[in-house]
C-alpha cells in the first residue's frame, strides 16, 4: 500500500516496518495533513503552546499514538488521542490459542512477577503453535490440531494480543505504556479520556458502548489486580503492577453514570527539582529555602487542590533531605519515591476486617519506634494527623501532602472534626507550601502560590500566626520574596541551631543565595534527570557547595 502524499524520511522508514500504520495514515489524510513523527523522548514541554497539533509517536510493542486537533465542525472541544495497535488476529485463531494455553498451563507455572508471567506465557505459546511461511485460513482450524499454524507475518501480532489480554490490562495497555500520560479516565459509557503531560485533556478513540461491556470489564479488571468488586463492595482503590494508582466504582448504586474508573499514572523516574524550576513551578530561591529547611529537620505540608502537583513536588524536594538520613515513608498507595539508600517503605493493608487491616494510624505509630530522621506520609487525611503531630513534638520531622487550598483551610481542617489538633500544637508544623494548577494563555501549569512559615498560636486573637515568605505574582508570573530579615524560621530557629549570632544573620541569607545559584546553574546546564540532580546534591555534602559551584561554572562534570 502506498501513500500519494510524500512522507518525511523517518515516517517512511517506520511505515515500512509497520504497514498497518500506513493504512491508518491513508484513512486520515482525507481530513488531516500527514502527521509529524516523533520518537517518544523527542516530545517536549515546549510543545504545550502548539495549537494545531498533529503528531504520531511510538510507545513500544508496535503501538503508536496519534494526537491531533479535529477538523472544524467537531463539537466535543477536545483534541483527539488515537491509539494505533497492531491488527487483531482472526477470532478463531485467538480462541484456539486460548484453549490450548489453558490445557498447557499448570499450577507450577503460576508466578506473581509480571516479567516471569510473560516469559512463561511466551514459552507455552511457542509450544502450541508452528510458524507457517504462507498465509493460513484460520476459519478452517479446529480443536483437533496438535499445533496451531500461524502465518509468520501474524506471529508478532498474536504474541502482542495474547500477552496484552492475559497479563496486561487489555485495551488499557497502550495507555499504561505511554510515559506522557498523567491519568486515564472512564466516566461510564462512551469515550475514555486521558490527561497528557504536554497537551492536557484529550478524548480517546477507545469507548464502551454498553453497560454490560463496561461492567464486565470492570469486574475482570478488579479480579486481575486482586481486589474483587461487587455491589456489596462497590469501590476499590488499588495499585497496578507498574505502581500506578487505580480507583474503581462499580454499578449504579453509588454512581449515576454507572461503573467508572480512573488510573493515576506512576512515573518510574520522578520529576526533579530542577525541572520544576525550569517549568517555573517555583524559582531557585524557593527551592534553596526548602533545601535549608529540610537540612535543618523542619516539618512541612505540601498543600493544594486535586491534581495541583502536590506529590510531584513532594518527590522533588525529598532529594534535599541529607543522604545519610534514615527515612520512613507511609502510604496507602505507593506514590512517594526517595533516592535515599536507608529508606523504609510502609504501605497500609485493607482486608475489609478491622482485625487484619493495617491503617496509616498504625504505621505512623510503628514508625515512631523505628528511630527515623524523617517521616514522610503520602497524604494526611484523618486522625493519623494527631500521630504526625505527636511525632513532630518528639523531634521526628514530618513531611506530607494535605488537601487544602490555603493556610486558613489547613488550620480549619487540622483543628476541626475529625482531626482535632489543638491550636497550641500548630507551631510544630514549621512551613506550609500552597500549590495549585493555573491556566496561563490557555495552557495548564502548576505554580507554588505561597510558602508560609507557621509562627504559632495567638491566644488573644485565638488564631494561628503565619508569615508568607514567598508569594506568586500572577500578573508577571514571578515569585516575590519578602526579603532579608523576613524569615522567622531562618533567623529564630535555624540560625539559632547553628549558633549564628544576630549580628551575623547575613550568613544565613548568603547561604540561601548560594544554594539558589547552585540550583540555577544546574538548570542552565539542563541537568533535569532526577538521579543526576540527586548525585549533584550528594556531592555538595562530599566536597562542599562552593566547590560544586566552581565546577559547574567551569563546565565540569557534576
Amino acid at each position: 500500500m502506498r501513500l500519494q502524499i510524500p512522507l518525511d524520511p523517518r515516517l517512511s522508514k517506520v511505515v515500512k516496518e509497520y504497514p498497518y500504520l500506513l493504512q491508518y495514515i491513508n484513512k486520515i489524510v482525507r481530513e488531516l495533513e500527514v502527521p509529524r513523527f516523533y520518537e517518544t523522548h523527542e516530545l517536549s514541554y515546549d510543545m504545550k503552546r502548539l495549537r494545531n497539533v498533529n503528531i504520531i509517536y511510538p510507545v513500544g510493542e508496535g503501538i503508536f499514538v496519534h494526537i491531533y486537533m479535529p477538523p472544524e465542525g467537531t463539537v466535543s472541544g477536545y483534541r483527539k488521542y488515537v491509539v494505533i495497535e497492531p491488527p487483531r488476529p482472526h477470532n478463531n485463531l485467538i480462541r484456539l490459542i486460548e484453549l490450548k494455553l489453558a490445557e498447557n498451563i499448570y499450577e507450577s507455572d503460576v508466578s506473581e512477577d509480571p516479567n516471569e508471567k510473560r516469559n512463561i506465557l511466551l514459552k507455552k505459546l511457542e509450544k502450541i503453535i508452528k510458524i507457517s511461511g504462507s498465509p493460513v485460513d484460520y476459519e478452517k482450524l479446529n480443536e483437533k490440531i496438535s499445533r496451531i499454524p500461524v502465518y509468520e507475518k501474524d506471529y508478532e501480532h498474536v504474541k502482542y494480543y495474547i500477552v496484552r489480554d492475559k497479563i496486561g490490562l487489555g485495551f488499557l495497555e497502550p495507555f499504561v505504556r505511554d510515559p506522557w500520560l498523567e491519568d486515564i479516565t472512564c466516566r461510564g459509557i462512551g469515550y475514555m479520556y486521558v490527561f497528557h503531560k504536554i497537551f492536557g485533556p484529550l478524548e480517546t478513540n477507545i469507548e464502551f458502548k454498553t453497560e454490560e461491556e463496561l461492567d464486565s470489564f470492570v469486574i475482570k479488571l478488579a479480579e486481575r489486580i486482586g481486589k474483587p468488586i461487587s455491589h456489596a463492595r462497590p469501590i476499590v482503590d488499588a495499585t497496578l503492577p507498574d505502581g500506578s494508582r487505580i480507583n474503581i466504582v462499580y454499578g449504579h448504586d453509588v454512581s449515576l453514570h454507572g461503573s467508572n474508573f480512573t488510573i493515576r499514572k506512576f512515573s518510574k523516574i520522578p520529576i526533579s527539582i530542577t525541572q520544576l524550576i525550569a517549568w517555573n513551578t517555583m524559582d531557585p530561591r524557593i527551592a534553596a529555602y526548602i533545601w535549608i529547611l529540610l537540612n535543618s529537620n523542619m516539618s512541612g505540608f505540601i498543600c493544594g487542590e486535586t491534581a495541583s502537583g502536590k506529590t510531584t513536588t513532594l518527590n522533588a524536594i525529598v532529594a534535599f533531605i541529607p543522604p545519610t538520613y534514615k527515612v520512613v515513608s507511609i502510604e496507602d498507595t505507593a506514590e512517594v519515591q526517595l533516592p535515599h539508600l536507608n529508606w523504609v517503605r510502609e504501605l497500609t493493608r485493607d482486608t475489609g476486617a478491622k482485625e487484619s487491616s493495617v491503617s496509616m494510624f498504625d504505621l505512623l505509630r510503628a514508625a515512631l519506634r523505628q528511630r527515623p530522621n524523617y517521616i514522610i506520609v503520602g497524604e494526611i487525611r484523618g486522625v493519623e494527623a494527631s500521630i504526625a503531630f505527636q511525632a513532630m513534638q518528639t523531634g521526628h520531622p514530618v513531611l506530607s501532602t494535605f488537601h487544602a487550598a490555603s493556610v486558613e483551610r489547613v488550620v480549619q481542617r487540622l483543628t476541626g472534626d475529625p482531626i482535632k489538633i489543638p491550636k497550641s500544637f500548630m507551631d510544630n508544623l514549621n512551613f506550609v507550601l500552597i500549590q495549585n494548577a493555573v491556566w496561563r494563555e490557555g495552557v495548564l501549569m502548576r505554580r507554588v502560590l505561597s510558602v508560609n512559615e507557621i509562627i504559632g498560636y495567638d491566644p488573644k486573637a485565638d488564631a494561628i500566626v503565619y508569615v508568607p515568605v514567598f508569594v506568586w505574582d500572577p500578573t508577571r508570573d514571578i515569585f516575590m520574596f519578602r526579603g532579608r530579615g523576613a524569615s522567622y524560621l531562618l533567623e529564630n530557629k535555624i540560625a539559632a541551631m547553628r549558633g549564628i549570632a544576630r549580628v551575623n544573620m547575613k550568613k544565613i541569607y548568603d547561604e540561601l543565595d548560594q544554594r539558589a545559584y547552585f540550583l540555577k546553574l544546574l538548570v542552565e546546564r539542563k541537568i533535569f534527570n532526577y538521579f543526576d540532580v540527586w548525585n549533584a546534591i550528594v556531592k555538595t555534602y562530599e566536597v562542599g557547595l562552593e566547590t560544586m559551584i566552581r565546577r559547574l561554572e567551569r563546565g565540569g562534570r557534576v
